[in-house]
């Protein structure tokens, strides 16, 4: 059983990442431009997470790549929900957030934070932002004039989003804790629910894909 559970969080999970990304680009064409910008993100994570498989099978630290992961995270979902918003309003705060976070970031993990440890101040406030603008965008679902923004694959994505992230947000707060206080068993227990969650929520991406796709087709 250990050695499934291995295999599914160091294989299946980033292998998973290609079922909405290959979806997403053979019906380029058929999905909407939010949707679009959520391959780069599904793309980036699927590099990043290639890179943190070959480190860590070499025994070398990448917990500096999860220090980029967050950057690029927050910044290709808050361009996704540009998109999915289109707004001004949601636009400004947006572009705060796209130029702030990095910033923050880099501070952390400068003077605050060793880019060999959790990023447990930023990656909790990334999540946050994800958190608040899904939260957002299914609220002012019925107030959009341009009816063609009101989208069931808006809203897919967006209850993917909120499943992962708030399930997650504990975790990314105490993980330093738990790297050095938790005994091994209840280590490996937090990380499957992790990589299910991860899973789960590129399948949301996957229905959001093929919602789109279909509802384009008729």
């Amino acid at each position: 059983m250990k050695a499934f559970w291995l295999f599914f969080m160091t294989y299946i999970v980033p292998a998973s990442t290609l079922l909405p990304l290959g979806a997403g680009l053979l019906y380029y064409k058929q999905i909407n431009k939010p949707l679009r910008t959520l391959l780069l993100y599904l793309g980036m994570a699927l590099i990043m997470n290639i890179i943190g498989i070959t480190l860590a099978s070499f025994k070398i630290n990448n917990l500096p790549g999860l220090h980029v992961y967050t950057i690029l995270e927050v910044v290709t979902l808050m361009l996704y929900f540009k998109h999915a918003f289109e707004s001004e309003r949601a636009n400004k705060w947006i572009n705060v957030i796209l130029i702030a976070f990095p910033l923050l970031c880099i501070v952390n993990f400068s003077f605050f934070q060793s880019i060999y440890e959790f990023n447990t101040y930023t990656r909790p406030l990334g999540a946050l932002f994800v958190i608040v603008a899904s939260i957002l965008y299914l609220a002012v679902q019925s107030d959009f004039k341009r009816t063609d923004l009101i989208t069931t694959s808006g809203r897919i994505v967006a209850a993917g989003f909120l499943i992962y992230f708030c399930s997650s947000l504990f975790q990314f707060i105490f993980s330093n804790v738990v790297s050095h206080h938790v005994s091994k068993d209840v280590k490996k227990t937090i990380w499957i629910l992790h990589a299910i969650l991860v899973v789960i929520m590129y399948l949301f991406f996957l229905a959001a894909i093929l919602n789109e796709r279909s509802k384009r087709q008729h």
